[in-house]
């Protein structure tokens, strides 16, 4: 397994340099790859030029995320289609062998089985696409019921149905697996044994509010991996290295509980706790190779930069712990 960066796990925002500069400083062996981006570069520079950045960095390309509606109208999807092929081969060129897409919680238009074909199909037709570049697709849910609210019919929303779409679909396609929607969802980190290696596509590591129900969350609650301890983060890294994974473990948190931090704070923050959760699991961490730039912002606690109070700072620092200690 490796540490990595997604600007939309974290959104973050910045010129690529910058971007991959701070993933250096900070611990991270691994950025996704905005493929649109990388693909315009591409176009007008040359596919190395494009990715020389990644390269002289020695960073990993771990994911790019797809411009696909699995859930859309026809027209839709066709069109959104067309341009896999060349997104596959540009991912290919950047030596990225994962991609991702989110399956739709339900809809107002098909039934359960209806929607479940549709999936099916048109993971087959990508995974076709995507196999032929050696690329895996990991598909992520959305767990939180206010997604679901509105829609007459629901769709997947927890682990137990995406393995069934997958174990019925193309064996390019595989799962991204995320912690947030674990605890939603109320299932163990051991759902991982129902899957083969080979298609666990990418972990997604966040952290809850100690005061809301799992099942009343809502997206915008979505905390820094370690704020709280109440997810445990450790016991799934755990359970994935016993499984043999080996992509990448990715921290996801929303722009509302991120408001009024630095970007520089919120990737050194994402850093330490991943490298903290790597000792914690027994996992080997390989020595930086690029020193981290000393600034003013290092200075200031944790607890500060959270909006924590020094007993709310300890509490979550013990519960990290006792996470540990179960472990």
């Amino acid at each position: 397994m490796f540490r990595n960066l997604s600007t939309i796990g974290l959104p973050l925002s910045g010129r690529p340099s910058e971007l991959i500069e701070l993933a250096l400083s900070f611990g991270f062996d691994g950025m996704d790859i905005d493929i649109l981006d990388f693909c315009q570069q591409a176009e007008i520079y040359g596919v190395d030029h494009a990715r020389r950045l990644m390269v002289s960095a020695r960073l990993k390309a771990s994911s790019v995320h797809l411009p696909i509606t699995l859930g859309g109208d026809d027209a839709t999807f066709a069109t959104e289609v067309e341009q896999l092929p060349k997104l596959f081969e540009m991912a290919q060129a950047t030596e990225c062998t994962r991609a991702t897409a989110t399956i739709v919680p339900g809809s107002n238009e098909h039934s359960f089985k209806d929607l479940f074909e549709l999936h099916r199909s048109r993971l087959d037709q990508i995974g076709n696409m995507a196999s032929k570049h050696d690329v895996t697709i990991g598909l992520a849910i959305i767990p939180e019921a206010e997604h679901r609210a509105d829609l007459s019919n629901q769709f997947i929303y927890n682990y137990e149905g995406l393995f069934g779409l997958i174990s019925s679909s193309h064996e390019s396609v595989g799962a991204v697996i995320d912690t947030w929607s674990l605890h939603i969802g109320g299932e163990s980190t051991s759902i991982i044994s129902q899957l083969p290696a080979k298609r666990i596509v990418e972990l997604r590591v966040s952290d809850a509010p100690s005061d809301v129900a799992s099942t009343e969350l809502v997206a915008d609650q979505r905390l820094m991996p370690g704020e709280t301890g109440v997810i445990n983060c450790v016991e799934l890294l755990q359970t994935a290295e016993k499984a043999g994974f080996e992509g990448p473990v990715t921290p996801w948190a929303t722009r509302a509980t991120l408001k009024g931090i630095g970007r520089e704070r919120i990737v050194r923050l994402a850093g330490d706790r991943l490298e903290a959760f790597w000792k914690d699991a027994g996992l080997t961490i390989a020595p930086r190779w690029f020193a981290p730039a000393v600034t003013d912002e290092q200075d200031t606690p944790d607890s500060e930069v959270l909006g924590l109070n020094k007993d709310e700072s300890d509490k979550s620092s013990e519960s990290a712990k006792a996470q540990t200690a179960a472990t």
